[in-house]
């Protein structure tokens, strides 16, 4: 942006230069013709346009580097800006292709592992857009309600937004365990104190799935309903019990941690023991 405005309004100064000058160059050199007879009057014509031809020289040659100068940088930040946007659509592809594949994982899962819950297996809404490749997919997130909390625990905790700040982290003690779709249990945690302020310095637990089960769908702002991550209403309280399977996108992706293959899609259970 700062480079394309620079060529602008350098090409801009330049033409007003030229017109400023380039008027007086043609009288100059018209009235030299007049008096081309005259020696006396024709050589000190000759000598102004001398002189005024040197100062546009002087003006135009700081003109002309700047505006070469303006123009290459120009054609540098519209590659650059032309690679971003090539490197985006590249991992776009890559991260489609991954929920897709991942898809067909999950789906044959539940197939194998029906649900027993009264609300069975459901799928989360949301959906994602991939705009430089033209495809908008669902996330790829299902899960089962396995306990609801009492009346009493539901009514003692809500989850709180900030106009500054936007969601309020809460502290919860839960316990919890990661396997992969074949099974294997890769982590697990019991009477596990978590602060989601600070949890995302646990990268070899946190991921993107913890914010997805735990926190609403939205938060009442301002008399409005603003969306976010959650897949359920109130989002996850004391009593709360909850399974969920994930694509590998939502948790550790393509990385390797620990006992988990990369591009690994999970199997999450969540027993929330308290809230705060």
């Amino acid at each position: 942006m700062f480079f394309s405005e620079l060529k602008n309004k350098t090409i801009f100064l330049t033409f007003a230069v030229a017109l400023r000058y380039e008027p007086a160059f043609y009288h100059l050199e018209k009235t030299l013709k007049i008096y081309e007879t005259d020696p006396d009057l024709s050589g000190e014509l000759s000598s102004t346009i001398k002189k005024r031809k040197k100062r546009m020289k002087t003006l135009f040659r700081p003109l002309i580097v700047l505006l070469c100068t303006a123009v290459a940088f120009s054609s540098c930040m519209k590659d650059d800006s032309a690679e971003r946007e090539e490197e985006q659509r590249r991992q776009q592809e890559v991260v489609a292709a991954s929920l897709a594949a991942d898809k067909i994982k999950i789906e044959e899962y539940l197939l194998d592992n029906p649900s027993e819950t009264p609300g069975g297996w459901q799928e989360d809404d949301r959906e994602e857009t991939f705009s430089l490749i033209g495809k908008t997919v669902k996330t790829g997130i299902h899960f089962e309600v396995l306990a609801v909390p009492t009346e009493e625990d539901d009514e003692a905790f809500e989850y709180e937004f900030s106009t500054s700040t936007g969601p309020v982290p809460p502290k919860v003690k839960v316990n919890y365990t990661a396997s992969l779709l074949d099974g294997t249990e890769v982590q697990s945690g019991e009477n596990e104190n978590i602060d989601f302020a600070t949890f995302q310095s646990s990268s070899n637990v946190y991921n993107g799935v913890w914010i997805i089960s735990f926190f609403p769908k939205s938060y009442r702002v301002n008399s409005e309903n603003v969306p976010y991550y959650g897949l359920t209403t109130k989002g996850l309280k004391k009593g709360s019990h909850i399974r969920v399977i994930s694509p590998s996108y939502w948790a550790f992706y393509d990385k390797k941690i620990g006992d988990i293959p990369a591009n690994s899609p999970l199997v999450y259970e969540f027993e929330v023991l308290s809230i705060e």
